[in-house]
């Protein structure tokens, strides 16, 4: 992008800083672009009749990655699903047990590696290190399920502005993840190029009068729209609610049944692993009637997701939009058991110091 972009991203920054007295150095992203995808693989190690230990499980995840490295993909998370000590029954923690060995069955996420690349260098352009790069998914779960949900299986929708994500969770674990590119700004799209109005203000239509349920009363319900060209205060143009929930139900019926799509695909594993209940989050989970909607789509009682490990000036942060930041920090500070693999990218601060140093002069003195 050109220097406006890199200006803006610094102003962000800026305010961050200023908002919390703090200066930002090293940061850590939930990100839920790079195309994500997810398999599973079983590994089996030799434990030789010792007790299993740290060493053991980190040993086994390495070996998991090792079986996957190449092509154009990037591993984010290496994340156990069950592990088996001399074949017998699954555990989620095996530490502490003697066997001969140790079979492990863990989700390997991935992204594409030129995205992944083009989001760290975006950041580092703006003088922050990026220390780690958290699936938006597997954050948003951290961050708005109990540990009970987790166990007793939970189908997970994580509804973004650009992206629907869905996480399977089966035994305290994440058993699969998958993505389609439809999301809240679509519905927004939607509304501005069907009623010829802005962008800004289809965004307001939506958050104010946004829903998927027809009502007998909407008919009724008229509502003053700017069009193209018009001032925001001056409308020329009216429409029934009842068309506001025509479109957006369109394009969020669309994408549910897409997600769902992705989720038949992997029907062997949802049969092995079904999921007991639903959880929406995501800014665009709190469209009217979306619980409705998907309770009819999926066949299972759905609820919003909203996180409570943050609290801010003014109270606990549990809006279903900060699921993933929520997860994000939950996971940063190391509250994830301690079993999942961790890529170390340990930087010397000599390097990362000239690195900072050579950008600054090329913006201040290179044409």
């Amino acid at each position: 992008r050109g220097l406006g972009d890199v200006y803006k991203r610094q102003a962000v920054v800026s305010e961050a800083e200023e908002a919390a007295g703090e200066t930002l150095r090293e940061i850590a992203v939930s990100w839920s672009g790079g195309r994500p995808a997810a398999r599973l693989i079983t590994i089996e190690r030799e434990i030789g009749g010792r007790l299993i230990d740290d060493d053991d499980i980190d040993r086994a995840l390495e070996q998991v990655r090792g079986s996957v490295l190449g092509g154009e993909r990037e591993i984010l998370h290496i994340l156990p699903v069950e592990m088996r000590p001399d074949g017998g029954e699954a555990l989620a923690d095996p530490r502490g047990l003697a066997a001969q060995t140790l079979d492990l069955t863990a989700l390997v996420v991935s992204v594409a590696r030129p995205a992944l690349r083009n989001l760290t260098a975006c950041l580092e352009r703006s003088h922050l290190d990026v220390m780690e790069v958290i699936n938006a998914t597997y954050a948003a779960g951290v961050g708005s399920l109990t540990v009970d949900v987790m166990r007793r299986g939970v189908l997970l929708l994580e509804l973004g502005g650009g992206t629907t994500s869905l996480g399977l969770y089966s035994g305290g674990a994440l058993c699969h993840l998958a993505q389609v590119p439809y999301g809240g700004e679509h519905v927004t799209r939607d509304l501005s190029y069907c009623l010829s109005t802005s962008r800004a203000f289809a965004e307001r239509l939506k958050n104010l009068y946004g829903g998927v349920l027809c009502r007998a009363c909407d008919d009724n319900v008229r509502i003053e729209v700017p069009i193209t060209g018009d001032r925001a205060e001056q409308p020329t143009g009216e429409v029934p609610r009842t068309r506001l929930t025509q479109i957006i139900r369109a394009r969020v019926e669309e994408t549910l049944t897409l997600i769902k799509s992705r989720l038949e695909d992997e029907w062997d594993l949802v049969e092995a692993k079904p999921p007991r209940s639903m959880v929406l989050t995501g800014g665009a989970a709190q469209i009217e009637g979306l619980e409705e909607l998907a309770e009819e789509l999926f066949g299972l009682k759905a609820r919003i997701g909203r996180p409570g490990a943050v609290r801010g000036r003014t109270g606990i942060e549990d809006q279903p939009c900060c699921s993933a930041a929520t997860g994000g920090l939950v996971l940063v500070t190391g509250r994830d058991g301690g079993l999942s693999w961790k890529q170390s990218t340990e930087v010397p601060a000599l390097t990362t110091g000239l690195a900072r140093l050579s950008y600054w002069l090329k913006q201040n003195f290179v044409s």
